[in-house]
């Protein structure tokens, strides 16, 4: 298995609930695919004018292979995702995210078709950023980062990917 069956396998399983671009570009980087969730859940008696709250959830995930995946792409993910990712997609460019947000997941998945360094793979785990809106009540947005490596059939991700490498894993039982 290559990397390019994979990312078809995984952009074909967001298909169904995402809206997907292939190939997708952000601030000068190409990715392979972008994938893009909104849901609004919302709980009212009655009548909708009653509503009792409402939550809006995302997620934007963004795929990239490539023959080998070294510690600077993963360390310019960080920097786009600080600069541009958390400012335009959480926010809106505003100060805080809209009302009634409740989450979002920043979500990159990297494919790398030769063994990945272990400069790489440690700079990963130490990957951290979650942030709270006006102490939580606005919600919070979280970094979650995932790192196939086909040649040594191993799948690594951050803490905050823990449940997304344990579901891709069961997606490929070969890793």
């Amino acid at each position: 298995m290559n990397s390019e069956n994979i990312l078809d396998k995984i952009v074909d399983t967001y298909r169904s609930n995402f809206d997907v671009e292939e190939p997708y570009e952000f601030h000068g980087e190409v990715y392979d695919a972008y994938a893009g969730f909104c849901m609004t859940s919302a709980k009212y008696v009655l009548v909708k004018r009653a509503e009792l709250w409402r939550a809006h959830c995302f997620e934007h995930a963004f795929f990239q292979c490539r023959d080998v995946v070294q510690n600077g792409d993963i360390l310019r993910f960080q920097k786009q995702l600080l600069e541009y990712m958390e400012p335009e997609l959480v926010r809106g460019g505003e100060k805080e995210p809209v009302k009634d947000h409740m989450y979002t997941y920043l979500t990159g998945v990297f494919i790398s078709e030769k063994a990945v360094s272990d400069e790489a793979v440690s700079s990963l785990k130490k990957l951290r950023f979650r942030k709270n809106y006006r102490f939580a009540v606005r919600g919070f947005s979280e970094e979650r980062v995932v790192l196939f490596d086909v040649e040594s059939h191993r799948v690594y991700g951050n803490a905050a990917a823990k449940d997304l490498v344990k579901g891709y894993k069961k997606m490929f039982p070969s890793f």
